[in-house]
């Protein structure tokens, strides 16, 4: 099955140049909303629709209702006469005596053809800028989903699972929804805005209402600093938050995945507290980010307020009309609305800036397991054969793991890898599946670099089988199938029988098609990794990884189990990781691995004789096994 492509190119350099421009906001969502929602076809019809839609809702808001009261209203009650246009068509169409009524008929007719327009436009308007901010959330979330994917070992290594929990389902909750309310008011309001603030300048030229309107404008220029001001304090409390989230999911993961240790360790009012305790904390900062947010509204009413008490005060001193001080009066209603909208949109970008600014973290992270700009093929059919030529690596700077590792292991060879914990065995795996780059030398498949194959190409050449079989929500034939995702019903079923599947499958009566939940809930250990075995046996690569494959059985389940690992590892290279010696009875080589280092490279028999610590390590789970507390070498 081919992997999802790592995050395109284009939007990769496009946020790393935001991230050089110092993070301002428009450096943030520029290139989200670049990619996002132009470079979609999608996306862009629906926000162009809602754009389209946003001017008709607009004009009719801005400029259409202040019409009607200054306009039509006058001439319904008789206080004006209708324009000379319409009033020269109505005298060829219309009788005088039914002159008024005519007039009536009109403005009632043209004030619900307004409200239409406008009721019409803003629906389409939301929906259409909804739809599109939706579409393009989702784009997001999925290539952040397989950017974690695509990310190596070290990345995840270094993000906790909680963190990145957080990310990839807080960060984006809170950028798709602030992306909606952004979308709804951006166009809308400024649209509005602009339309009634077209309506007072008309009103300036054709009275003298200029003095008055030119006092509104410098007392809304108030609402500037304290739109900036509020956005400010909402950025601050809005990472804390996030940050408070990430300690709860964190908690949270920690102990439902750990509740066995948790049980028996009698930490559940250790863990509740400590969750408490969070949750008070992220909860206060819920309460300052509440506060902030609608601290802005009251404030823009009060400057809103001021002007049109203002324009009160100066229309009554300079003659207006009641019908052209409620026009008036209307327009700033208009234009202070889509302010007062416009501070709250303000605030939601900034909300939408730290949440990007969180996801860029994981958009953004370097892979440093990247596919080769040009890759090698390995030989079909392949042998396997796998070397490590001066191989040094360190998880962490200045502290090596593995020290100048050289070693040949040819096509074929069953190689177990014994040594104490945290001598290096399992990173020796890691790199030979690439899970990390070596930091000098390199390991090779068949004499090809793993550094020069593409993920697909190495991947197909390794099966791992590992201590704790992951499962996953489906039918015991989708878990099986993940060897090989092609394969056909009865190669499913062959490779069931070869790891002994069947013999509890069948037992339910929906067979292989029982479904499974999370982790393989209702099948044993055991059970659980002879899925794990069938899936190596499906998909029959040519090398053979068992890190620690029955460590966590019984007895009796182990002796089951290493039955079929003999059958699977024939005509395989394998490389078996393992505590119990036990279970590399089969291994005909063993590499003995002290603080980093191979120290010894023999049979079971030269080993025991030549090394030291292999004979102490054997020597060691012999007693252990006459004690009891281990199975029998």
């Amino acid at each position: 099955m081919e992997l999802l492509p790592p995050l395109p190119s284009v939007i990769i350099a496009a946020l790393a140049d935001s991230k050089q421009n110092k993070g301002t906001l428009m450096s943030v969502l520029a290139p989200v909303v670049r990619h996002y929602v132009f470079s979609s076809p999608r996306v862009r019809r629906c926000v162009a629709g809602g754009v389209v839609a946003g001017v008709f809702a607009a004009m009719a808001s801005g400029f259409g209702l202040p019409v009607i009261i200054q306009k039509v209203l006058p001439v319904v009650f008789g206080k004006e006469p209708p324009p000379p246009v319409l009033q020269e068509w109505l005298s060829r169409h219309i009788a005088p005596e039914h002159m008024d009524m005519a007039l009536l008929w009109g403005a009632a007719l043209f004030i619900p053809l307004i409200m239409a327009v406008r009721g019409i436009s803003t629906y389409l308007n939301t929906y259409l800028l909804t739809k599109g901010g939706m579409m393009a959330l989702s784009d997001m979330r999925t290539d952040l989903f397989a950017r974690l994917q695509w990310l190596s070992f070290s990345f995840h290594d270094r993000r906790s699972r909680g963190d990145i929990m957080t990310t990839v389902i807080q960060y984006t909750q809170n950028v798709q929804q602030g992306m909606i309310a952004v979308l709804n008011d951006l166009v809308l309001q400024p649209l509005t805005l602009v339309a009634a603030a077209a309506y007072l300048v008309y009103v300036a030229l054709t009275s003298h209402a200029g003095a008055m309107l030119l006092g509104n404008l410098i007392i809304s220029a108030a609402c500037i600093p304290l739109i900036h001001f509020v956005g400010k304090k909402l950025v601050k409390h809005v990472r804390k938050a996030l940050v408070g989230m990430n300690v709860i999911t964190s908690i949270v993961e920690e102990t439902l995945s750990a509740q066995r240790e948790v049980r028996a360790f009698n930490l559940e009012h250790l863990r509740e507290k400590m969750l408490r305790e969070a949750i008070r904390h992220f909860n206060r900062i819920l309460i300052m980010v509440a506060a902030w947010q609608q601290a802005l509204a009251p404030l823009v009413e009060i400057v809103t307020a001021l002007a049109l008490s203002y324009a009160l005060f100066h229309g009554a001193h300079d003659g207006l009309t009641l019908e052209q001080f409620s026009a008036i009066a209307t327009a700033f209603y208009f234009c202070y609305d889509p302010v007062k909208r416009l501070g709250a949109t303000a605030n939601s970008c900034q909300m939408i800036r730290v949440g990007i600014e969180g996801i860029n973290q994981i958009l953004l992270a370097k892979d440093e397991t990247p596919e080769p700009d040009n890759p090698l093929s390995l030989p079909h059919p392949t042998p396997g054969a796998v070397d490590f030529r001066g191989v040094n690596f360190s998880y962490v700077e200045d502290t090596p793991v593995l020290r100048d590792i050289t070693v040949s292991v040819p096509a074929g060879q069953v190689v177990a890898l014994v040594g104490p914990s945290g001598s290096g065995k399992t990173t020796f795996i890691n790199l030979v599946c690439r899970f990390y780059d070596v930091n000098s030398g390199s390991v090779e498949i068949d004499g090809v670099d793993v550094r020069r194959l593409t993920r697909a190409e190495r991947t197909g050449a390794i099966a791992l089988v590992s201590q704790f079989a992951a499962l996953f929500r489906g039918t015991i034939r989708d878990n099986i199938r993940v060897g090989s995702p092609n394969a056909s019903a009865d190669e499913v079923e062959r490779a069931a029988e070869r790891a002994r599947v069947d013999e509890f499958a069948l037992q339910d009566p929906a067979g292989y098609d029982r479904m499974l939940e999370e982790g393989g809930a209702g099948l044993s250990g055991g059970q659980r990794q002879r899925v794990s075995i069938a899936r190596a046996f499906l998909k029959n690569a040519p090398i053979l990884i068992l890190d620690e494959a029955t460590s966590a059985l019984d007895m009796k389940s182990e002796a089951a189990i290493q039955q079929s690992l003999e059958e699977l590892a024939k005509g395989h290279t394998t490389f078996i990781i393992a505590h119990r010696f036990s279970t590399i009875r089969m291994a005909q080589r063993i590499l003995v691995f002290e603080q980093g280092r191979i120290v010894a490279d023999g049979t079971h028999e030269s080993l025991y004789n030549d090394c030291m610590l292999y004979r102490h390590l054997y020597d060691e789970q012999v007693r252990q096994a006459k004690e009891g507390k281990e199975c029998a070498c």
